[in-house]
Order: C-alpha cells, then sequence, then structure tokens
C-alpha cells in the first residue's frame, strides 16, 4: 500500500487569516479482533464493547477487519452490533453482515497449495485449510483442535492431501507454529508460491498464507468506494504484521500499544497500555462525540 495517506486539508486562502484547524471528522472506526479489541480468552472488554455498541447507534460506522474466517467472527460483530461490510481472511473477503452476501473475494489460485506443499509438509508446524465457510485439516492435531475450541469450528480432515490441495481454491492457509520455526517455513513457502500468494504474520505463532493482491489495506480502499466514506475519514487500528497495510491506509492508524516495533512505527498514533485507559482512552480523544463518555 506504500506510504500512509496523506491527511486532507488545504491552506488558508489569500488575504484571510489562518484560523485553528477544525478537527477532522471520522466516519468509519475499523477494528481488528485478536490482540486489538480481543483478550487472551478471546473475550471482548465489556466497556469497550459497550462504548462501541453505543458508538454504532450514534450513527458512527464500525466494522471489523480480521484474518478469521467468517465463522470465527460472527459472534463479535453480532455482539458488536455492526452493519456495515466486515472485512475477513486478511481482506480476501468482505461480507454483509446483514444478509450474509459476499460483496468481494479474493483466492488462492487453485493449486497453489499444492505447490507449496512441500515446503510444509515435514515442518513441525500444523497447516489449517479455508475456503468460504469451510475449515479444513490433514490431521486433527492437538493445536488445531484447541484453536477450532476456542473459535467454535467445525474442521474437516482432508484425509489424502494431493486431491484437495491440488484442485481446490482456498481463502487462505493459516500455519501455527513456534515463532523461531516461522521464518524458515515463510522462506520456504514463498520461494514455492511468490508472485501469486504472499505470507503474513497475524500472531508470533500464526503465518498466513493469503492473496498476493489481498490485504486489509485493499480492503479499506473498496469500502471507502462502497460506503462513500474517503479513507482519510476512516481510523484503523491493528496490532501486527497483517494489520501495517490498512494501518498506513486509513486517515489515522493506530497501533496497539503491545505491537511490534514496525507496526508502530507504521501508525500515526500509538493506543495507551491498559493501565493509561487502552484503546478506549484513545478513542475517546479522536471520537470525543462518540467515546467522550463511559457508556454502560
Amino acid at each position: 500500500m506504500g506510504e500512509a495517506v496523506a491527511r486532507p486539508g488545504a491552506g488558508p486562502r489569500a488575504g484571510c487569516t489562518a484560523g485553528p484547524a477544525a478537527p477532522m471528522k471520522y466516519d468509519l472506526l475499523v477494528l481488528d479482533l485478536d490482540g486489538t479489541i480481543l483478550d487472551g480468552t478471546s473475550r471482548l472488554d465489556p466497556a469497550l464493547a459497550a462504548s462501541v455498541r453505543g458508538a454504532v447507534g450514534g450513527g458512527l460506522g464500525v466494522t471489523l477487519a480480521t484474518g478469521r474466517m467468517p465463522a470465527g467472527a460472527r459472534p463479535y460483530w453480532q455482539e458488536l452490533g455492526i452493519r456495515a461490510p466486515v472485512i475477513l481472511y486478511n481482506g480476501g473477503l468482505i461480507r454483509d453482515p446483514a444478509t450474509g452476501a459476499d460483496l468481494f473475494r479474493d483466492e488462492l489460485p487453485a493449486g497453489l497449495a499444492w505447490t507449496a506443499f512441500p515446503a510444509f509438509a515435514n515442518a513441525p508446524i500444523h497447516p489449517l485449510f479455508f475456503r468460504g465457510d469451510a475449515l479444513y485439516c490433514l490431521q486433527r492435531t492437538v493445536p488445531i483442535a484447541a484453536y477450532c475450541e476456542e473459535q467454535g469450528l467445525a474442521v474437516e480432515e482432508i484425509g489424502e492431501p494431493e486431491p484437495f490441495l491440488s484442485g481446490t481454491e482456498l481463502s487462505k492457509c493459516l500455519f501455527m507454529g513456534h515463532p523461531d520455526v516461522l521464518p524458515i517455513v515463510r522462506e520456504d513457502v514463498l520461494a514455492r508460491v511468490a508472485p501469486a500468494a504472499r505470507l503474513v504474520l497475524s500472531r508470533p505463532d500464526y503465518l498466513e498464507l493469503v492473496p498476493a493482491s489481498a490485504s486489509k489495506g485493499r480492503a479499506l480502499e473498496w469500502l471507502a468506494g462502497r460506503l462513500e466514506v474517503p479513507v482519510e475519514r476512516m481510523i484503523a487500528v491493528g496490532d501486527q504484521e497483517n494489520d501495517v497495510e490498512m494501518i498506513r491506509v486509513a486517515g489515522v492508524g493506530v497501533a496497539m500499544a503491545h505491537a511490534p516495533a514496525g507496526v508502530r512505527a507504521a501508525a500515526a498514533r500509538v493506543a495507551p497500555p491498559p493501565e493509561a485507559g487502552g484503546l478506549l482512552a484513545l478513542l475517546a480523544e479522536l471520537l470525543p462525540e462518540h467515546f467522550g463518555r463511559t457508556r454502560t
């Protein structure tokens, strides 16, 4: 996505004295899930959830931008009362939460996962394969079972890998493994799939294979046209490598306090740590009309 979108605002007209700049009005708040508004137990902070629901009820556009599949994100968009299209699969899918209609879809080419298979087949990782609303694995290992239990997902074992991986378009692949192992897997897989796909970290132990053109930043630009909201009037919040493009594209890109240094460097603002009020304190500053007081 390149450099951050320049903030709007022209200089004063000739012969006029410049007054204080009017505060920017933001029309869409875009929130990552894991590591941003979800804690380690996958629960929403009650105060934040209540404030977001109040902001939605007060007319603010709010949506989610997550690497999760639809079933893993649906409980949260329902709990928050989100009505704007939601960004799933790291920008590979945009879905209308009210109708369930897919508004935009980008997928890995059929056979690409099989091309990558030799690079991860014997690695100490746990691969998952996503296709629309379905989830597949080679073997239901303990980490895969835990992942599915945490998100309330059903997973299907595919058995023999070649027929499935060689003939199926996929939304993404997820490689779960130790943070020391994933850089090696990343290099080996990328050598086989570039330039048709790319890899991003959504957690230190989650490496995701997505279409080369899919990103949360590109999805924000798509939403700008759909909703007629310029990206300059969007606030996007995230915490990991897969959030960097949307942090750069949005009018105000926000990184969480615990985000890696590269993510924080891409952001216009960094949310305070929890002991200093966390994300909710920054939202009260940026969107005082919606978050300026505690909602219950």
